[in-house]
């Protein structure tokens, strides 16, 4: 019979290497809690603190550490319910190339509470300069998965979930650039807690680390762009192509006459005030004796004015119908995997486990009105906010930045980047063979490029 010592192992280790549990070391395999033993404990590796810490090089724990550190042992334990009640590491597992990756993970990994928000997040590392890494529009944190990884055996690694997107809420809020980069410097305050950060995103990602990096430069040492998004002077180089690739022509100029004020109270108030003092005042067009010949009566201005209050409402609405329209389509399996094989060249880690990521938050309640919400607002995905030079030029060429870009890229290809090292000269800038998200296509040659580069800051 056990003792209590060793009841109290046995239902800490269980906790730690049971199904519900991330395991860190590729030799210590998730067991089933009906068959778990005692002396399996030492096949598994404790969280060494909270919250933080890979545990990929850290020694296999005996059952006597284990009695005396088993409240280390429960901080690895899983609580989907509680945020910061405990930490889950990413896990590693083998592709069926060989290649190490972090597991796909149904429930997601770790939370963090951000204006009410359950904000999602993956951490891995012990040690080393933080590296925060944001994905692009349509993904999470996971993208991430070949990164993090490498990234993590010399740096403490974060992959955050932008609000609205991966296993974050999907709030109803007004989507903008200032909502997601002031989301990304109260993470590094309150989660990195260790700054400043090296930032580094994909396509909408790099957006918002640029626009993080512009208005928190005191958060930032250095900003990654790998195909960032974004319109650089008065050109939209960067709608965000996974909206754009997967809707039709139809779908494409509808969606072109929305207008961002329709997101917000003050802009839908002041559409319909302007609407009708519009209403009520004559046409610059009009000759004087036109305007004179046609006076508007007060009658004639209040039914202009119910008439310009009644149509507006309606063509917000037929506006929404066809944004969710495309959005039930968008979500498809077949049609994310499309997309995304559009911009892969090598075709590889287009797999089921990336698109099941997809999936999973365009299934999730309010993901419909925060896609239309994301895309008709001021966020960047279809060049709205403030422009890429505009970002550049609060930086003023002093802080360190990589264009890190996929050569290869068929919706934000190398002229974007060129143009960006045209406004900010001091920008090192490396292209690779790959398409728009290079990080996942190839992962090995964008961990050694951005490893030597953030070694030399």
């Amino acid at each position: 019979m056990a003792t209590g010592v060793q009841r109290s192992v046995r239902v800490d280790a269980e906790r730690l290497c049971s199904p519900s549990a991330t395991v860190y070391r590729p030799h210590c395999r998730p067991l089933r809690a009906s068959a778990f033993r005692v002396r399996e404990v030492r096949n598994c590796t404790a969280v060494p603190r909270y919250p933080m810490g890979s545990l990929w090089s850290r020694p296999a724990m005996t059952i006597t550490e284990a009695r005396h550190k088993s409240q280390i042992v429960r901080a690895a334990t899983v609580d989907t319910d509680r945020s910061h009640a405990s930490f889950v590491g990413p896990g590693v597992e083998t592709d069926s190339h060989g290649v190490e990756r972090v597991p796909y993970r149904e429930q997601g990994w770790n939370f963090w509470t951000w204006q009410k928000h359950r904000i999602h997040y993956l951490q891995a590392g012990d040690s080393g300069p933080p590296i925060v890494l944001v994905h692009g529009f349509g993904a999470s944190g996971y993208h991430w998965r070949y990164n993090i990884i490498e990234l993590a055996k010399t740096h403490r690694v974060f992959a955050l979930d932008l609000l609205g997107f991966g296993w974050s809420d999907k709030a109803l809020v007004d989507y903008s650039q200032t909502v997601w980069s002031d989301q990304i410097a109260a993470f590094i305050k309150e989660v990195v807690d260790d700054g400043p950060v090296i930032l580094a995103g994909n396509s909408l990602g790099g957006y918002n680390s640029l626009a993080t990096a512009a208005r928190f430069p005191e958060l930032v040492k250095g900003v990654v762009l790998l195909n960032g998004a974004g319109r650089i002077e008065d050109v939209q180089t960067a709608v965000e192509a996974p909206v754009s690739a997967a809707l039709s022509d139809t779908e494409k100029d509808l969606l072109s006459a929305i207008d961002p004020e329709d997101f917000s109270s003050s802009g839908r108030s002041e559409s319909a005030s302007n609407a009708s003092t519009s209403s009520s005042q004559p046409s610059a067009s009009q000759s004087p004796s036109s305007q004179k010949a046609a006076p508007l009566t007060n009658s004639g201005k209040e039914q202009a004015s119910f008439m310009s209050q009644v149509l507006a409402p309606l063509a917000t609405i037929a506006k929404r119908v066809a944004v969710y329209g495309s959005f039930i389509v968008t979500k498809q399996p077949a049609r994310v995997k499309s997309v995304l094989q559009q911009v892969y060249i090598d075709k590889t880690n287009v797999d089921d486990e990336l698109v099941r990521s997809i999936i999973r938050a365009a299934e999730e309640p309010n993901a419909a009105e925060v896609f239309y919400r994301v895309i008709g607002g001021n966020s960047g995905v279809t060049g709205g906010g403030a422009s890429v030079n505009q970002l550049l030029n609060k930086l003023d060429n002093k802080m360190p930045m990589l264009l890190l870009w996929g050569d290869l890229d068929p919706w934000i290809g190398p002229g974007s980047a060129a143009r960006v090292k045209k406004y900010y000269p001091k920008a090192d800038r490396v292209g690779i063979q790959a398409g728009h998200c290079p990080h996942d296509e190839k992962p090995a040659e964008v961990d050694r490029i951005l490893l030597d580069w953030a070694s030399k800051l």
